[in-house]
């Protein structure tokens, strides 16, 4: 396999969901969910990631963050609507400063917005999309997501009624319909263990979840604690969670060949969890 090969983007369907994306420890990752019309991280700003308008950043490190500025300047250049990018917010006023000062230094004006979005809230980007945050486990401030269809279905208590009279109900401002979401992507960003606490329960039914697993050999659990990461044991121990269609190990060492990564992998975790389990690496 050549360089070019080891660090090209990669371009799956899981679960009906198409995906694109880097993933590789330490040196980038970003993903762009076209059907959604979203990107978790920007890593080096790739040409994919572009014409996302909505970008939920997980943490500042700079293999996930690093492209941040020049996405903004390259969506002003293309003359792309303007766009949001959410991220923890302990980071949003440094985040801002940072982009004020590229503005400066380019004598432009960007049309991008940095917004917080912590543990527990939630935006809705459309009627029928929303993604809500929880709290990751790294050494530095850091966020997971969970992008979520919303339904809004008929209250009991109104369903069977006639059109014209839910339609005249909604007019007068009574509430006749319930929020339902259904969990598709979820993202967890870098972190350790303390993810499987903090994380709702959504993101371990979403349709696709990405999953960081930075650490895959037996004497490396301890590597994997000090850096607030995930060792592939960390999963097999908690494999009885995950209800998602597709598992897709994310943050991989590119120290092995991606055929030595995916027989390790395949030997530690339940058959069970196996068989739902994708390496985003070159090969799948």
């Amino acid at each position: 396999m050549s360089e070019r090969e080891r660090w090209a983007p990669l371009s799956l369907t899981l679960a009906g969901i198409p995906l694109r994306g880097v993933s590789i420890a330490g040196r980038e990752t970003w993903f762009h969910v076209p059907s959604l019309d979203l990107a978790f991280d920007v890593g080096r700003s790739p040409a994919d990631v572009v014409p996302a308008p909505s970008l939920f950043l997980s943490h500042a490190h700079l293999d996930h963050a690093g492209g941040l500025a020049y996405w903004a300047s390259q969506r002003r250049l293309l003359r792309l609507p303007p766009a949001r990018v959410f991220t923890d917010p302990a980071t949003v006023p440094a985040w801002r400063q940072i982009l004020a000062l590229h503005e400066g230094l380019e004598g432009v004006g960007y049309h991008v917005t940095v917004e917080g979005l912590g543990p527990g809230e939630s935006v809705d980007l459309r009627k029928d999309l929303s993604v809500s945050a929880f709290r990751s486990d790294h050494r530095v401030p850091t966020v997971g997501f969970v992008a979520s269809e919303v339904r809004h279905r008929l209250v009991p208590a109104w369903q069977g009624r006639p059109e014209e009279e839910i339609r005249a109900a909604i007019l007068g401002g009574e509430v006749v319909t319930r929020r339902t979401p259904r969990p598709l992507v979820a993202f967890s960003g870098d972190t350790g263990v303390g993810m499987f606490e903090s994380a709702p329960r959504e993101a371990f039914e979403a349709k696709v979840f990405l999953l960081e697993c930075s650490f895959v050999e037996p004497a490396d659990v301890s590597r994997a604690r000090n850096y607030g990461h995930l060792h592939v044991d960390d999963i097999a121990e908690r494999a009885d969670l995950f209800a998602n269609e597709a598992l897709v190990l994310t943050h991989l060492t590119l120290r092995g060949t991606p055929a030595e990564l995916r027989r390790t992998i395949a030997r530690r975790l339940p058959a069970s969890l196996a068989s739902r389990t994708v390496l985003f690496l070159p090969g799948e």
